[in-house]
């Protein structure tokens, strides 16, 4: 892991933020250059940066308008930031607006600023900012993992500490990232991915998935695995082995929970979406070798499926993974929960008996929690009340992948 270290604008590369990231990873670690904001525009100061990223380990940490670049690098290049007291509107910020700074670098801070949640960041706010007043709302409005702490713009109190509590929760959330987390009508429908070694896996593959994970880098051998034929876990399996197959000249692997629904998927991909067999590789789940791969685990979800709906027990980069899928019950992934394990749960508000409701579930996750485990919500059918049923706990939701 690298770490690229952006100061403010009145500051200098050798600021708190450093000195912090120095202590906890050692210099080697932590780069952080000088930047003219005077002289140079954003333009040019953000291809300076962008050029510096020279692998795909990078983290990227910024205090006040060093957080504004720090999270623009974060989208560029789909990592994690860490942001100090960002400075999300530098256009709009007194100490900006009254410093000589040139009117068009000012302009161009305006159209370059984000309105959207960045949810690969990770966001330090002072209660006590005279520099960016209110600032929390507009941290809020850019992330959606923020610790309010104690201190004014410049100076955190107990600084390293927050930070390394920042990075051992954003390293935490790295080890799956979704392409979206809502249930059958939403907008996004839910979809995971996780790579190890040279296996990027995909877990279900809805259409809006393929259309995101063609952007990705595919040169790694690609797996999908699938919980069940549902249309909002599958629409996009054929669709996104016929442009590996066409497009990158190779074969994915499609990966079946059971015997069972590997015949029942290979018939819609031949004689529905009309694949050819030499296309691609499917298998199911007792029939794979793979480390990342411990078992699929059967469960009820709805009774037309009876018998074909599983979720994953999974080894993530070493990490005990438990993955539910869409299910209406619970027990069989108890006996799968240790005391540090991930565990990736479906949730939902409204009680419609193929899903877990979540007044009838929470109790039990909020205990899970509590005891060490990782419990992130997913295939969430409305977001804002499952916030507001969650608020205060320990509960979280998964982190999507920003394209």
């Amino acid at each position: 892991m690298r770490i690229l270290n952006i100061h403010g604008f009145m500051g200098e590369s050798d600021n708190k933020n450093y000195k912090a990231l120095c202590d906890i990873f050692g210099k080697e670690s932590v780069i952080s250059p000088n930047l003219d904001y005077m002289s140079d525009s954003p333009e040019k100061i953000l291809s300076f940066l962008s050029d510096m990223v020279d692998s795909d380990d990078f983290i990227f940490v910024g205090q006040s308008l060093g957080g504004w670049y720090a999270d623009k690098l974060s989208r560029k290049f789909h990592r994690p930031c860490v942001l100090t007291n960002p400075c999300s509107f530098p256009h709009k910020t007194s100490v900006i607006q009254e410093s000589e700074l040139s009117e068009n670098f000012i302009e161009e801070y305006e159209k370059m600023s984000e309105y959207k949640t960045n949810t690969l960041s990770y966001v330090l706010c002072s209660d006590n900012d005279s520099v960016i007043t209110d600032n929390l709302k507009n941290c809020k409005r850019l992330s959606e993992n923020i610790t309010e702490v104690k201190g004014s713009h410049s100076t955190i109190e107990n600084l390293g500490f927050h930070l390394k509590n920042a990075f051992d929760m954003l390293i935490s959330d790295s080890n799956m990232y979704f392409f979206g987390r809502g249930s059958a009508f939403a907008d996004e429908n839910n979809s995971a991915f996780f790579i190890q070694d040279n296996d990027l896996v995909f877990i279900d593959c809805p259409a809006g998935t393929f259309h995101k994970a063609k952007k990705m880098n595919l040169d790694k051998d690609i797996y999908v695995l699938v919980t069940h034929t549902h249309g909002d876990h599958v629409s996009g399996v054929g669709t996104m082995l016929q442009y590996v197959w066409f497009a990158k000249n190779k074969k994915l692997t499609v990966v079946a929970p059971s015997d069972e629904v590997e015949k029942d998927l290979k018939y819609q991909l031949m004689h529905i979406e009309g694949c050819n067999e030499e296309w691609f590789n499917i298998t199911s789940a007792n029939k794979l070798n793979k480390k990342w791969l411990v078992s699929s685990v059967p469960t009820k979800h709805s009774d037309e499926l009876k018998g074909r709906c599983f979720g994953y027990h999974l080894n993530v980069n070493g990490k005990n993974t438990v993955y539910t899928g869409d299910t209406r019950i619970f027990e069989p992934f108890e006996n799968l929960i240790d005391g540090n394990t991930f565990l990736y749960t479906e949730i939902a508000s409204i009680k419609s008996g193929v899903h877990l409701y979540a007044p009838d579930i929470l109790p039990k996750l909020k205990k899970l929690s509590e005891n060490g485990t990782h419990v992130y919500l997913m295939h969430m059918d409305n977001e804002d009340k499952i916030r507001e049923l969650t608020a205060g706990t320990n509960l979280r939701f998964v982190p999507l992948y920003n394209l």
